[in-house]
């Protein structure tokens, strides 16, 4: 028995398809399969009820437990051994939902390769819902998005304030009569939704953060929204360009439109404050393991001392 097999089993086991598995490990389902037979060999027991998709035994479930603890203990002995030589090299799995992956990552890596120049990175995107999940099932290494309730096993540490603010055009505003000066754009600008009734929307899906935001706050001034145009697993630049385009309003994080969109675009939306309630915490997540690698401390680090550029100017808010 040794290690590869193992965590071609886990993989097995996380995606309940050899086919899937065989694709994310980069070797041929044929391989793939003889390792896990060899394994059931070894073990003198069946591990999989091979149907589709794949089940695990009983067996399967008890060698999964052990597997993933040898798998943890493993990495833990190399990255701390890495820490004690200073010989940092190996793979850092960033999970980041898909928006935030376009705008904050880039700089980030750009600083974090200066000094880690044989440390690889994999990008995870994913919706922030999953980004816990991932850490638990130690497919990532760091994840960085909302994370209040995150679970016990996952450490999380602050990162940088968000904002989301209501994006419409002025053409929309005007199609629904709210002109400049009038007051009803004033009781917008403080925050009351009301005269957005009739307003076209393009919402996330109530399973992404902003989704579940938006679709709170409107239920909240009696708009019942079937969105225009409802998205999922997009990226908050889709958003934005279909409302500079007067397809209708969204509920975006501020520091995302400067980055998103050219000069004039920007230039014609109106963008709406709504609240202390429409600002949260971005935060760091990762496992509770028995070694804490220093690479992860380190790319905090680095990314706090950038944070204020992603948290936008307080002049524009």
């Amino acid at each position: 028995m040794n290690f590869s097999s193992m965590d071609y089993f886990i993989m097995v086991a996380r995606e309940r398809s050899f086919s899937r598995a065989a694709e994310r490990l980069h070797i041929t389902q044929q391989t793939l399969s003889a390792h896990i037979a060899k394994l059931e060999q070894e073990l003198g027991v069946k591990l999989l009820v091979r149907s589709i998709p794949l089940e695990l035994t009983y067996a399967g479930e008890v060698f999964l437990k052990y597997a993933l603890d040898l798998q943890q203990r493993v990495n833990s002995l190399e990255r701390e051994f890495q820490d004690i030589t200073q010989n940092q090299r190996g793979l850092l799995r960033i999970g980041v939902n898909y928006t935030r992956g376009d705008i904050v990552i880039p700089p980030l890596l750009i600083r974090f390769q200066q000094h880690y120049p044989n440390i690889a990175v994999r990008l995870v995107g994913d919706i922030n819902s999953n980004l816990c999940t991932l850490l638990e099932n130690r497919e990532i290494d760091l994840a960085i998005a909302p994370l209040p309730m995150a679970p016990s096993t996952v450490v999380t540490e602050d990162f940088y304030q968000e904002e989301y603010v209501l994006a419409v055009s002025k053409a929309v505003l005007a199609r629904l009569g709210i002109e400049p000066g009038s007051a009803a754009l004033e009781q917008l600008r403080a925050g009351d939704l009301s005269p957005l009734r009739r307003c076209p929307f393009i919402l996330a899906v109530k399973e992404e953060s902003n989704g579940k935001f938006a679709y709170d706050l409107l239920s909240r001034f009696g708009i019942v929204s079937l969105p225009k145009i409802e998205v999922c697993r997009s990226t908050v630049r889709t958003e934005l360009i279909l409302a500079a385009s007067d397809m209708g309003a969204c509920f975006v994080p501020r520091n995302m439109i400067r980055p998103s969109l050219t000069p004039r675009q920007e230039d014609a939306l109106e963008v709406l404050t709504l609240g202390e309630e429409a600002c949260h915490m971005i935060h760091f997540g990762y496992l509770k393991q028995r070694y804490h690698w220093s690479v992860i401390t380190d790319f905090i680090r680095l990314a706090r001392e950038m944070s204020g550029a992603f948290s936008g100017p307080e002049e524009e808010k």
